[in-house]
């Protein structure tokens, strides 16, 4: 079917995109991470992690007082996913110090494999504690 507005095009996308801008108005809100031009901490520091590890570089080292689990190994668990990739945020959810945020990774070969990132912050600073393969639900009420 050709998109435009006198084939109904239109509509169908604003169907589609109208749910798509209201989940993420409910996000933001739930996260307070401030405007869309500005991420929030916990979404920088995802950011901060995902590149270099989506360029086949060194993951960033976990903080001096990190409270990830011993053994935890985060950047493994995304290269047996993909050697390189890059990276979208979908949605994310923090209760105290802990975050879960649910991204897709996008390798130049392939379809987007979607992912949850465990979190957990000390002091200022958010540490990327574990990665496995899907997305975790989350209800922004």
């Amino acid at each position: 079917m050709r998109a435009g507005p006198g084939a109904g095009g239109w509509t169908v996308a604003l169907a589609v995109g109208l749910p798509l801008a209201v989940a993420g108005t409910v996000v933001a809100v739930v996260l307070g991470g401030g405007s869309s031009a500005e991420p929030s901490p916990l979404h920088r520091a995802v950011d901060a992690y995902l590149e270099p590890v989506g360029r086949g570089a060194p993951a960033p080292a976990p903080g001096p007082d990190a409270r990830c689990p011993a053994g935890s190994d985060p950047e493994a668990s995304l290269r047996a996913l993909a050697a390189e990739f890059g990276h979208r945020i979908v949605s994310s959810t923090r209760s105290g110090d802990d975050a879960v945020v649910n991204a897709d990774l996008a390798p130049p070969a392939g379809d987007r494999i979607a992912v949850a990132l465990e979190l957990r912050r000390s002091g200022d600073r958010w540490d990327v504690c574990s990665a496995s393969r899907g997305h975790v639900e989350i209800d922004p009420f």
